[in-house]
């Protein structure tokens, strides 16, 4: 993962792009993995960890109507939490983690569901992984190489 996030920092860092993250299930472990890795200052905006509803409400300032539509685990929730940091930070690179890690269900919630959402100058694109096999650790993770390959899968073809 190391290596990943390292040519990550080279790109935006030669792009002159800043990147934020909004982390719910993962609970702050993206941007750990980042700032473990030199240089990581010159393109880190900063992250959010959005844990609770209460918060995605009261500070991301997510459409409480979006969460009962829909739900938290949901595309619709990762995409709304990704457009609102990148509203609220003017960040160019932006990534939201929504899902759970189990090991047991809220509202009808299936274990080891997860969306991840990039932005990247504009455009948007969500994943959603399914693993219901890991553990809580394993499924994050998972979940946190899994972003850092699509945004070095977006930066890359606009290198």
């Amino acid at each position: 993962m190391e290596k990943i996030v390292q040519k990550i920092i080279e790109i935006l860092k030669d792009q002159k792009l800043k990147l934020a993250s909004v982390e719910s299930f993962t609970g702050g472990m993206f941007a750990n993995e980042l700032t473990n890795v030199p240089g990581a200052s010159e393109i880190f905006y900063g992250g959010m960890i959005s844990y609770s509803n209460e918060f995605k409400i009261q500070q991301l300032k997510v459409k409480k109507g979006l969460i009962k539509k829909y739900g938290v685990v949901s595309q619709e929730m990762a995409e709304e939490m990704v457009v609102k940091l990148i509203k609220k930070t003017k960040a160019h690179v932006g990534i939201s983690f929504t899902g759970n890690a189990g090991p047991t269900s809220n509202n009808q919630e299936q274990v080891g569901v997860g969306y991840i959402c990039v932005w990247y100058l504009g455009s948007l694109t969500c994943l959603k992984v399914v693993e219901p096999e890991m553990s809580r650790i394993e499924f994050k993770t998972n979940a946190i190489l899994i972003g850092f390959e699509e945004i070095l899968n977006k930066i890359e073809k606009n290198s």
